[in-house]
């Protein structure tokens, strides 16, 4: 005798009987699957959405290796219900559309249970983040309920990024039978993470700046054109006349075409950033600096070189443009922030700190500032100060799901 408790597979866990229900019962599930993947697609090209949408019922291997795992965490009782046999899956590509589709969804069906999943990645730390939906089926749609399951189908809302990361952790991670004993596996893997979690913060802060530029854009338009309106004549001895479909003159006409070919240049320079093809995207913002330009918007093309140079891994070059962009503008909180970032991944977690410090004092209501530092302190395996940070940043947003998870795992490794 060892003294140790063997696992007794429980009769309801007969794998020929549960196997003749699953195909017998499986392609009534897989019709209700994809009436709910219609419906689901159907409500959302309604509002001009188009992600991706992807189905899957869940193999009858991996339903009864989940079956037996939730029994033996349960102690030999029966297995939990299943609430994944169903699942959907909305991939698109920015971190907003996330809660319009979550919105969109739960105003159209009977959703019982929202969970916003996520893991933020320290140094030996990784994972995935995505939203998921609980949605209600009807039971008479089916002839009979798969056993140990629920009428229900999960619905997992990911960005493009989130969406990849998940696929390549599930093989590497989830349904591998090797553990990770390497230390520069896990830091290469924690790396990737982080990186990816970053790009969905870039892409995202990319998107409302064409957003904004578009909106100036409309109005200063109406402007010109309420201007223009006002003249009395447009021939071609006055101050403004048309030719060759463009308006030509002095003053601030002028000034209202300089303004719109800079902001034509910058998006030129902000879709390269978006498109990944960074080594563009760093000339075109070199040829930006060369305008005259004001020093607030100086400072925001400094950071996105900035940010296009960390993301070509020269932090140097990275770093230096951060600074110039808080020399421009004092104010700049994320300019502090994406300086510290790249002094930790420098680690240079003293100089990182003092960063986050700044961009604290001036703006003590923001999040990313505390979440930021305490992922430093953490590093510095300050875990005390790191989680007094993370309970700050949830007194900002309480249900900023990366800190209240990085909480609980430093708790597990002070305790």
């Amino acid at each position: 005798m060892n003294g140790q408790m063997t696992f007794i597979l429980p009769e309801c866990l007969d794998r020929a009987e549960l196997k003749a229900s699953y195909d017998r019962l499986y392609p009534v599930y897989d019709a209700v699957l994809q009436s709910v993947h219609k419906q689901v697609r159907t409500v959302l090209e309604a509002h001009g959405c188009s992600p991706t949408v992807k189905s899957r019922v869940k193999r009858f291997d991996a339903y009864f290796d989940k079956l037996i795992r939730t029994s033996r965490a349960e102690k030999n009782s029966d297995p939990a219900v299943l609430t994944d046999l169903l699942g959907l899956r909305v991939v698109c590509p920015f971190l907003e559309d996330l809660g319009v589709i979550a919105s969109l969804i739960s105003s159209k069906f009977n959703v019982l249970e929202v969970e916003n999943k996520g893991a933020h990645q320290s140094l030996s730390e990784f994972g995935y983040q995505s939203v998921h939906l609980l949605v209600k089926i009807d039971p008479s749609l089916f002839e009979q309920e798969m056993p140990h399951t629920a009428a229900v189908c999960e619905v997992q809302l990911r960005t493009t990024l989130q969406d990849a990361w998940a696929e390549v952790e599930h093989e590497l991670i989830y349904k591998s039978d090797i553990s990770f004993p390497k230390e520069s596996i896990k830091r290469k893997l924690a790396a990737l993470s982080a990186t990816l979690t970053l790009s969905d913060l870039i892409f995202q802060e990319i998107r409302d700046y064409q957003k904004d530029i578009r909106e100036r854009n409309r109005k200063r338009r109406k402007s010109l054109e309420s201007k223009l309106e006002e003249m009395p004549s447009i021939e071609t001895n006055t101050a403004i006349r048309e030719e060759n479909g463009e308006l030509q003159g002095t003053g601030e006409i002028d000034a209202i075409i300089a303004q719109a070919d800079l902001e034509k240049a910058m998006l030129a320079a902000l879709e390269a950033h978006s498109s990944g093809k960074l080594a563009d995207a760093t000339s075109l913002y070199t040829q930006i600096l060369r305008l005259k330009l004001k020093d607030s918007v100086r400072s925001l093309v400094y950071n996105h070189r900035g940010m296009a140079y960390f993301g070509l891994s020269d932090y140097l070059r990275a770093i230096r443009d951060f600074s110039k962009s808080v020399s421009y503008n004092p104010e700049n909180v994320r300019g502090y922030n994406n300086r510290a970032l790249a002094f930790r991944v420098l680690k240079k977690y003293e100089r990182s700190l003092a960063d986050y410090d700044k961009s604290i004092a001036i703006n003590p209501a923001q999040v990313d500032g505390f979440w930021g530092r305490a992922q430093t302190l953490c590093e510095m395996k300050l875990y005390t100060q790191a989680i007094a940070d993370c309970e700050k940043a949830l007194s900002i947003q309480s249900d900023f799901t990366p800190a209240q998870i990085f909480v609980k795992r430093i708790n597990k490794l002070i305790f």
